[in-house]
């Protein structure tokens, strides 16, 4: 399907598959080794109680879902330390997780997760979902997903008033609501491109007001930015080819339902985000306290 390239180069082995990406993280405060567990505990949450059927069924026994998210924790780890760096993969695999898991409601065959350093995380569909509907409802998945684990880490924060996990806590809040922009193959391009084509033109001039005004200038927005304009122009002018007839076509109450479930996450990020940075202190400050309180 034209309209919907995939984002980064991976699918190009595969290229009828959709892909949902998680963007590339910034570089958080400071870091220090002591508080590992507490940064992995955002994927370990995830996995528990039924750790070992959660773990075959997403797929994550695959080497190439292990070593990819293995060697992305080095990678990361080299510039921002292992506790933060774990944190960071853990919580690009809740985010993908929130996908597979609604694949998998759906009966939708999918690849294994890809981690990939400095640029994120990815799970690929093997089949066309059943319409726009299905397929908003599975790019929801991340953010939701990704949205619940950065308010547990969020809570901990306060209850330990650990400047790692408020640390931690922001930048889930960030990449989900990045992910929500609804620009081509991001979540939020998915789930809007079930409202309107013309929501890629909105998504887009946003995208462009972020580049002018240096709120963003990581080289891997400005290629999420061209494949947003290709897939807007492909809606345009291809229309629905490529796709299942009638594809676009869901029922009002559903577009309804996609609309304040949208509006509704990306307010509620917002309000989360802020409060957490109440408490989150300067970076000066946090370099030079530890992640643990003495209880």
């Amino acid at each position: 399907r034209v309209a919907h390239s995939p984002l980064v180069c991976l699918a190009a082995s595969n290229p009828p598959s959709r892909l949902f990406a998680s963007p590339p993280p910034r570089p958080p405060p400071g870091g220090r080794v002591g508080s590992t567990l507490a940064a992995v505990g955002s994927g370990a949450l995830l996995l528990a109680g039924k750790g070992k059927y959660v773990l075959g069924a997403l797929k994550l026994t695959k080497f190439a879902s292990l070593g990819s998210m293995l060697l992305s924790v080095g990678a990361y780890s080299t510039i921002f330390g292992l506790p933060y760096a774990a944190g960071m993969v853990g919580q690009l695999l809740v985010h993908e997780s929130g996908h597979a898991l609604v694949m998998m409601r759906y009966g939708i065959p999918f690849s294994p997760m890809v981690f990939v350093p400095f640029v994120g995380a990815v799970v690929s569909m093997k089949e066309m979902p059943r319409d726009a509907h299905q397929e908003a409802m599975i790019a929801f998945g991340g953010p939701v997903m990704g949205t619940l684990g950065a308010i547990s880490i969020s809570t901990a924060a306060h209850a330990m008033d650990s400047q790692l996990l408020f640390a931690l806590a922001d930048f889930g809040y960030m990449i989900n609501l990045f992910n929500l922009l609804p620009i081509g193959t991001l979540d939020g391009g998915r789930i809007c491109g079930a409202l309107s084509p013309w929501s890629g033109v909105a998504g887009l001039g946003a995208g462009g007001a972020l580049i002018y005004g240096g709120v963003i200038s990581n080289p891997i927005f400005y290629l999420i930015m061209m494949g947003g304009t290709w897939t807007t122009f492909s809606r345009f002018y291809y229309g629905d080819v490529g796709v299942p007839p009638n594809y676009y076509k869901i029922k009002s109450s559903e577009k309804g339902a996609i609309t304040v479930a949208y509006f509704g996450l990306i307010g509620s990020i917002v309000a989360a985000m802020a409060a957490n940075k109440k408490r989150t202190k300067p970076p000066e400050a946090y370099r030079n306290e530890p992640y643990w309180v003495e209880m």
